[in-house]
């Protein structure tokens, strides 16, 4: 758009200007204070063709140079004698079209700057014809005259009056290249000329350069530009206050660019300080303590002070970013819309996808801000006169350890011994939360309460150090980035180009190098009360026994939640369950024991490596080496089984929801393609939907067989295949060995229709097995089909 209108206001400019500005532009080398050496060389020329044409020749010449009616009238009537007795001599001719130029007879000007750069193409000849086909102002030689002022410009590239010829020329033929190679050389040539300032600024303009644009005209008015000239043009492209504007933006641009730096230098030495914090960390808990009671060292107490100071800076420093954070969304998305709108090519579609994704990126990291933690029951309270002896021994370690004991004891149904403090920031920081001990019975199985002891007193070393009481700013952190990039996934906005994705990633790797290494500490520190208080042989014991009954616990629940679903029954009690004796199941657990008691600490562990915990309290095996009391744990508590079986009933409880939900999802799954499916499936698809409903796995199975029968008599085998493999699957779940016969009888029939010879056979293979074993009828049946495939 801007091109058009440049383009209308030049060829204005060409009509205004064109013809007096063309006319008082003095002529190349050969008419600038006439160059005796290049006058001489012409009248040599001549002189050689008629020595009595030379004399006319150069009274024409003096004749034209004064400029009046009567040298013009002289002039032409003296290059017309020199051209009868010397035809055909260009510079007579070129220098005839300039005469006539200057008295209005246009074509023959053309005619004989034509006829002179015929004879010879030199570039003055070349100039002389672009001058007088500008001058005759005829549409169809424009670019002839582009032509000729081209080739002038290659053989006089430095001469003023050729590049204005070429400035011309490119302005009524709308060559904005030719223009703009022109004017550069007028601005180098002439720098004090007012009009290609002028033009330099028209030029800067068109390409939206407004701060040169300005510059330029500015330029071009205090060198004799007519002021109101400047004022039109700046009054109708409102050059100033775009000019104003791109400077505010450049200015803008250029803060926000530092910022930016500034901001990725600040997570860099964040990182920076998260790496020389963990070299520090491992420095300080590699000295062992002294005394007989543990208490932290001047190097561990410089290191966690440093960590609370980095902390609070990191966690600042990401709410800090959130605002750079949202001006980066912004501009971004906005630019790339300005962009496509100044361009002219608008995709609807394109429009909509940024706009919304700049839109939905911005909200999820204001919503951000507003999220809050929120404290709920933590599990299921155990009143002190259900478990006083429990309580007891809570307060005893406490006691040992040198701390304020717990004001609140709950159970679950998990794998977990913990503590946390409750309640607001300021009351933590006082001393003044709610502390609790978590007790998941999961862990219970098997340890002794010398090791349940030595546990505790490890999550007691974290009151003790105070670990629970500033954790509220951290958390929030962490929550407050898990919300902006569960809103970004959910919108499909996770991607790598998108700034808050990115920022996302970066940062809480950043977070989690700071806070997990200070949580890294905390627990070593911790490690140590455990050691002192109760022995080193009993925390290893311990902690070891978790581990492994983390893995073991949630295999056997799951083996268990598989077994009793398939059999339609309630839960067993979980806490007395049997050992893993499945075939690989034992040695796939212990692989997995051993990966983890011998695999290395990452920077990204909020725990060390068990083996390096271990590892680090050897130097107090010998002063340390405490006996404790080796009975089962469950013995602190006044009625396990009860505690087992309400940990059991909640976990059946979830099981059941979780289980309805899946069934409900399947079903609703099956009636969509009852809907979509030929008429007579559709009644055994409901069928099938109702059975999921219901959590009848046996109608279920059978429901599978029969729709997978109708599609494979539809002749649509591919989908009766994979009714049949879920049927299979159903029955060997259910260890339903006719059914299972059946189930994969019918494989091998969708497989020898598809031409899928070797799976027919392997399916057989298993149905004589099945038939073997359970006895069929149809054994001879199945093996004479069986020999059949195999022959």
């Amino acid at each position: 758009m801007k091109r058009i209108l440049l383009a209308l206001m030049l060829s204005v400019l060409c009509v205004l200007m064109s013809y007096p500005l063309l006319c008082a532009a003095p002529t190349p080398q050969e008419d600038t204070d006439r160059d005796l050496a290049f006058e001489q060389a012409i009248l040599d020329r001549l002189g050689k063709i008629d020595p009595d044409a030379v004399p006319l020749f150069d009274q024409a010449t003096l004749a034209m140079d004064r400029g009046d009616a009567a040298g013009l009238a002289t002039a032409r009537t003296g290059f017309e004698r020199v051209l009868t007795l010397a035809p055909d001599f260009s510079d007579a001719l070129r220098r005839l079209s300039y005469v006539e130029i200057e008295l209005g007879e246009l074509d023959a000007a053309v005619e004989h700057a034509r006829r002179a750069y015929a004879v010879d193409a030199s570039p003055y000849n070349a100039l002389a014809a672009a001058r007088a086909l500008l001058t005759a102002e005829k549409e169809e030689d424009a670019s002839e005259a582009l032509t000729m002022a081209r080739e002038a410009v290659k053989g006089l590239p430095d001469d003023f009056a050729t590049n204005w010829v070429l400035l011309f020329a490119g302005i009524v033929n709308d060559e904005m290249e030719a223009v703009r190679q022109a004017d550069r050389k007028l601005l180098e040539i002439a720098p004090n000329h007012p009009f290609p300032h002028y033009i330099a600024g028209l030029l800067a303009a068109d390409n939206e350069k407004w701060e040169t644009a300005e510059q330029e005209l500015l330029q071009a008015r205090d060198l004799g530009m007519p002021a109101d000239e400047i004022q039109g043009i700046n009054d109708k492209y409102n050059i100033a206050g775009q000019a104003r504007t791109a400077r505010l933006t450049r200015q803008a641009l250029r803060v926000l660019g530092y910022v930016v730096v500034g901001w990725l230098a600040g997570m860099a030495l964040l990182f920076l300080l998260g790496l020389l914090l963990s070299a520090l960390t491992l420095a300080a808990v590699k000295r062992p303590p002294r005394g007989e009671a543990f208490r932290i060292g001047a190097g561990e107490r410089i290191v966690r002070g440093l960590y609370s100071v980095v902390i609070g800076l990191t966690s600042a420093y990401f709410y800090l970013s959130l605002p750079v954070l949202a001006a980066i969304v912004i501009i971004g998305a906005g630019g790339f819309i300005w962009l496509m709108l100044r361009s002219g090519r608008v995709n609807l579609y394109l429009l909509a996808v940024v706009g919304l994704a700049g839109f939905y990126t911005v909200a999820a990291i204001v919503w951000s801000i507003f999220t809050r933690l929120r404290e709920g029951e933590p599990g299921r309270l155990l009143p002190r006169d259900e478990s006083p002896r429990l309580w007891a021994t809570a307060e005893e370690i406490a006691g040992r350890v040198g701390t304020r004991p717990v004001d609140a004891i709950y159970v679950t149904p998990g794998v977990e011994i913990a503590v946390t403090e409750r309640g607001g920031a300021l009351r933590k920081l006082r001393g003044q939360g709610q502390r609790c001990l978590i007790v998941g019975l999961g862990a219970l199985p098997g340890m002794t309460q010398a090791e349940f002891s030595a546990i505790l007193a490890h999550e007691y070393g974290h009151f003790s150090n105070r670990d629970t009481a500033g954790g509220n700013l951290a958390q929030q952190v962490q929550a407050s980035m898990r919300h902006m990039a569960y809103r970004l996934a959910n919108r499909g906005l996770a991607r790598w180009y998108n700034p808050a994705w990115l920022f996302v990633n970066g940062f809480n790797r950043v977070f989690l190098r700071v806070t997990l290494g200070a949580s890294r500490l905390q627990e070593i520190l911790a490690d140590r009360y455990a050691a002192v208080a109760y022995g080193v042989r009993n925390f290893a014991d311990g902690l070891t026994r978790i581990v492994r009954l983390d893995l073991a616990f949630d295999a056997q629940v799951n083996r268990e939640v598989k077994l009793a679903t398939a059999a339609g029954r309630e839960l067993h009690n979980l806490y007395v369950l049997p050992p893993l004796e499945v075939p690989g199941e034992r040695e796939a657990l212990d692989k997995r024991l051993n990966e983890i008691m011998s695999r290395p600490t990452s920077p990204y562990d909020s725990h060390p490596a068990v083996s390096e915990r271990i590892r680090l309290l050897q130097p107090l095996q010998g002063r340390y080496d405490v006996g404790g009391e080796q009975a089962p744990v469950w013995g602190l508590f006044d009625n396990p089984d009860a505690l087992q079986a309400e940990m059991t009933a909640l976990v059946q409880k979830n099981v059941a929801a979780n289980q309805a939900q899946e069934r409900a999802a399947r079903a609703a799954f099956h009636r969509r393609l009852a809907a979509e499916s030929v008429p007579e499936v559709q009644p055994y698809q409901e069928a099938l939907a109702a059975a999921i409903e219901s959590g009848d796995l046996a109608a279920e199975a059978e429901a599978l067989q029969d729709v997978g029968g109708i599609y494979g008599e539809r002749g649509l085998p591919q989908r009766a295949l994979t009714y049949y493999q879920l049927a299979l699957e159903s029955y060997l779940e259910r260890n339903d060995r006719e059914g299972e016969r059946v189930a994969r009888f019918n494989l091998a029939e969708v497989f020898k229709t598809l031409g899928q010879s070797k799976d027919a056979e392997e399916q057989l293979c298993q149905v004589v097995a099945l038939d073997e074993a359970i006895s069929s009828p149809d054994l001879d049946e199945d093996r004479r089909e069986l020999a059949e495939i195999q022959a």
